[in-house]
């Protein structure tokens, strides 16, 4: 009989703190010394005076399986491509989006955030992940983990039966899902719904109102139906409201790369509040020429959860490479020491590489361009040569999502000529 393949386990964690080294040690000798996996650690097989990246690459491609301890610091730092974990995220990445076997890669939770949710890297964040939350439950974590590792499931299928017999069957209709529905506090007022590249607005209180007191309201939600913040609108705060309307993108947290999207909504927020008199906010709405959908709602209407228009597929779909622009511009463009260029450089080059990979696909002929200037950054550089550097990074990217949006145009506008009239 062959004797059975022991796993190669290699376990990507960050230096947080020596509790946490400790914790994550102790699990890998008992992996090792009680449940006969083969680990790779870096206290363990890193070689003062080699090269870690490579350490960390080869280890990756050797292992059966990888334990990828998310607590926070290591979440931090995977998002912001810092440090070990950061190269460590810049080699697993390219393998999760390029379909690698989904059982290689155990996210391990070790913290939950605000909401009770797992706390995981970004890139990471769509996998079923253990939870190692509650020491109280550390046995039975643990043995579901061993299971992961040698792919012994708990539970199994079980066996298959006969075709049913459905020429004698009784269909009867099964009651159908209700589409999810925003919640709001003001349902018995009049409602406006303003879409954006990646989340909406909702303006409440529109109604007119005779009380000085009377301010509108507007929260920015994004797809999910998560609020994220909101605003409020009284006549008294007209001048500064119309000088500088970012700072109310910034209130709501609306992605600066989609502020070029809300100036107008900002503006009728405003128009709403100023009126002297009863106006028909329905009309209104039902009147604006538009590109993008904007939605009114009668008192005691249901909200349908709005999902991404087609109009906006494309920047929602880029809204990691139009944000990581913007970053770019505003590094480039202001001054600042060459440490922080260069600081922020490791960061940006990531996020460059991965961001580009998700939405263009490996086998997109311009990643190879992308790639091409991420790799002429030299950490020799200074504040010049990093400037021209950022620039040319900020062109390659730009002049790439251009085209792509060009593609995306045609074929979106050919798709609605070809649509029957509704």
């Amino acid at each position: 009989m062959d004797e059975e393949k022991v796993p190669v386990v290699f376990v990507s964690y960050c230096w947080t703190n020596e509790t946490h080294k400790e914790w994550v040690l102790n699990l890998a000798n008992r992996l090792m010394n009680k449940s006969g996996v083969e680990v790779i650690l870096d206290r363990w097989h890193g070689v003062v005076g080699h090269d870690r990246f490579k350490f960390m690459e080869d280890s990756i491609k050797q292992a059966d399986k990888v334990l990828v301890i998310c607590d926070e610091m290591y979440c931090r730092k995977a998002n912001n491509r810092a440090g070990g974990v950061g190269t460590e995220t810049l080699i697993i990445t390219p393998e999760v989006y390029q379909n690698t076997k989904q059982e290689k890669f155990i996210p391990i939770a070790i913290n939950k955030d605000s909401n009770g949710n797992f706390l995981l890297p970004t890139y990471i964040s769509s996998r079923f992940a253990l939870g190692m939350t509650d020491p109280n439950n550390f046995e039975r974590d643990y043995s579901e983990l061993e299971r992961l590792i040698w792919e012994e499931p708990q539970l199994r299928p079980p066996v298959r039966g006969p075709k049913p017999d459905f020429q004698n069957q009784i269909v009867t209709a099964e009651p159908q899902e209700k589409n999810p529905t925003l919640k709001t506090d003001n349902t018995h007022e009049e409602r406006v719904v303003w879409l954006l590249p990646r989340g909406f607005l909702l303006f409440e209180n529109i109604t007119f109102n005779r009380s000085e007191s009377w301010v509108t309201r507007a929260h920015y939600y994004n797809y999910d139906g998560e609020c994220q913040l909101g605003i409020h609108f009284h006549e008294s705060y007209s001048d500064a409201w119309d000088k500088n309307p970012e700072i109310q993108f910034r209130k709501l947290r609306i992605p600066k790369a989609d502020w070029e999207w809300c100036d107008l909504p900002l503006y009728y927020l405003e128009w709403f509040r100023l009126v002297d008199a009863p106006i028909d906010i329905k009309h209104k709405v039902s009147q604006l020429q538009l590109d993008y959908p904007v939605y009114y709602y009668a008192p005691w209407e249901d909200i349908p959860l709005p999902k991404v228009p087609e109009e906006y597929s494309f920047y929602y779909e880029t809204g990691d490479l139009r944000d990581l622009i913007e970053d770019i511009r505003s590094l480039a463009k202001n001054e600042h020491k060459v440490e922080d260029y260069h600081e922020r450089a490791i960061s940006i080059r990531h996020s460059a590489y991965l961001f580009s990979l998700k939405f263009l696909g490996q086998d997109n002929p311009s990643l190879s361009f992308i790639k091409e200037i991420i790799d002429k950054y030299d950490s020799s550089f200074g504040k010049i040569l990093m400037q021209d550097w950022l620039k040319r990074l900020d062109t390659i990217l730009t002049s790439t999502l251009n085209h792509e949006r060009e593609t995306w145009q045609a074929e979106f506008k050919r798709s609605k000529d070809e649509s029957p009239a509704r």
